[in-house]
């Protein structure tokens, strides 16, 4: 069969960070060489890659990326299956109105989904948009099947992992199908339908910018099961990593092929078996490679001792991050964090001093939270800016789809209804300069606001006194195409994005005038 793939555009706000981010979208690659590999003839739209540049808005937000036309126009008219990914809820209530589009334009083809919002709302996903399929959890062997029975003409309503639309227009979930176990047989992912050369030059990956960059997966899923998180939804609890040779050598295929030197691991949990690092390290370094990695995603901190601390660095870990998301250890308990903090700060201290970045997340605003644990999660800020953290990121309590959490809010009924405002305020969440909705009756909305925007500020008001130097390498950093860390990065991001969303505003005012 002939499947068009399609990467939405992307929502940014100058003051969301993570919007920022550009990354050659890594699912929809494994997706497209999962399909490739069993026969089928693959086209790729990516949105936000093919236009980085172009902003929009929508509902008055912006929008990087094609227009919802230019996606359309770009889909081939013989498709047989058109794929859509949506990994941010946010998204879906733009998302939702590109399926419509594609709908009108194409009656007759087939339209499925995949990625965390599907996975997590998947009737309302079908109730709300012409979808006839979306696929749960991990898809390239899900995918595949589907289109198997399609091209048969077999029915799929015992196919495990998918929920779709029946013929009387109503929705079926069917039960999730087991994750891959032979996670070494997965292709790797499908890049030359990916515009490479067009990332690299907006050059604004997760991490630290460090030179030419790709995406990268050693491991998949997380063994834990915080309260807040999508993943146990998503990915199961199960923890699987790749052969680590095999890891390096994509690494260094990637070398060969697009000239990169960093590569940004995006992996739920990076570090989870100590062994497992050490093999990874010790096969880059017997290769002589010279290279840099960064893990911004957050990883465990009860693997990193100095010993592979040193090694890490030796085998070219620039950045790392940690997430305990509260300094409460009552809140953490709560949440099912399960994190020591005076062995997170151990190790962070030993990472530090083998020279690597670290980084670290919190949330605020949890409903179990109180004033005392807010300010102990800004003590323990203050404390990782005067151990020398390079990087952390202070957010608000989000609810996202069908967690735990969540579902106790429904029940609740702090959240009555999933309509766009819920939607959209999952946006909000990292953007310093939005209104944060608050699920904890202690603080109001813009309370919760304020709390963030304070906290943030109080982590930079200490690492710029603990070392006022970094000042002069921030500037530094906006004339190189590198960024000393994340917080850098971050800056650097932001600017570049002000700078192109103003260039997009006075052509529009001069195309009207």
């Amino acid at each position: 069969m002939k499947i068009c793939l399609i990467e939405p555009s992307k929502f940014v706000s100058l003051t969301n960070f993570v919007s920022t981010i550009s990354m050659p979208p890594i699912g929809l690659a494994y997706i497209a060489a999962a399909l490739r590999e069993a026969g089928h003839e693959v086209t790729v739209v990516d949105g936000p890659g093919s236009a980085p540049r172009q902003f929009f808005e929508f509902r008055g937000i912006n929008i990087r990326g094609l227009e919802n036309n230019e996606i359309i126009e770009r889909i081939p008219e013989d498709a047989d299956v058109i794929g859509l990914g949506c990994m941010f809820s946010s998204n879906w209530v733009y998302v939702r109105d590109l399926v419509k589009g594609i709908r009108e334009r194409f009656p007759n083809k087939r339209l499925i989904m995949g990625g965390e919002h599907v996975t997590g709302f998947p009737e309302f996903s079908l109730e709300q948009a012409p979808l006839d399929a979306v696929v749960l959890g991990e898809g390239e062997e899900i995918i595949v099947r589907l289109l198997d029975r399609w091209q048969n003409g077999e029915p799929v309503d015992d196919l495990a992992g998918i929920a779709f639309r029946k013929p009387d227009g109503t929705a079926q979930t069917n039960p999730r199908h087991n994750r891959i176990r032979e996670i070494d047989s997965i292709p790797w992912p499908a890049w030359d339908l990916f515009d490479i050369e067009q990332y690299n030059a907006v050059n604004q990956p997760h991490g630290a910018s460090q030179g030419r960059f790709m995406p990268m997966l050693a491991t998949r899923g997380c063994p834990f099961q915080c309260t807040f998180c999508t993943s146990p939804h998503m990915w199961t609890t199960e923890w699987t990593a790749r052969d680590h040779k095999n890891v390096v050598d994509e690494m260094q295929t990637y070398m060969k092929r697009y000239g990169v030197t960093d590569f940004q691991f995006e992996d739920l949990t990076a570090i989870v078996r100590r062994d497992w690092m050490h093999a990874f390290c010790d096969e880059v370094l017997a290769r002589g490679m010279e290279i840099t990695f960064q893990m911004p995603s957050g990883t465990r901190s009860e693997a990193i001792d100095f010993e592979l601390a040193k090694k890490l660095k030796a085998a070219g870990c620039h950045e790392f991050a940690f997430a305990p998301e509260s300094g409460d250890p009552e809140v953490l308990q709560a949440i099912k964090k399960k994190v020591d903090l005076d062995k997170m700060f151990h190790s962070a201290g030993e990472a530090l001093k083998a020279g690597i970045n670290v980084g670290c997340f919190f949330i605020i605003g949890f409903p179990e939270d109180t004033y005392k644990s807010v300010f102990k999660t800004y003590a323990a800020m203050i404390k990782c800016a005067m151990l020398g953290f390079t990087n952390v990121n202070l957010n608000a309590y989000s609810p996202q789809p069908n967690t735990e959490s969540f579902n106790q809010l429904r029940e609740n009924g702090m959240i009555p209804e999933l309509d766009d405002d819920y939607l959209m305020s999952l946006f909000t969440f990292q953007d310093f300069g939005a209104c944060k909705t608050s699920y904890n009756p202690r603080f109001g909305h813009r309370e919760l606001s304020f709390l963030v925007i304070f906290g943030q500020g109080l982590f930079y008001v200490f690492y710029f006194l603990r070392k006022p130097v970094r000042i002069y390498y921030l500037f530094r950093d906006f004339f190189s195409d590198r960024a000393a860390n994340k917080s850098n990065k971050m800056v650097k991001s932001m600017v570049k994005d002000a700078f192109s969303l103003l260039k997009a505003r006075l052509g529009r005012l001069f195309k009207t005038a």
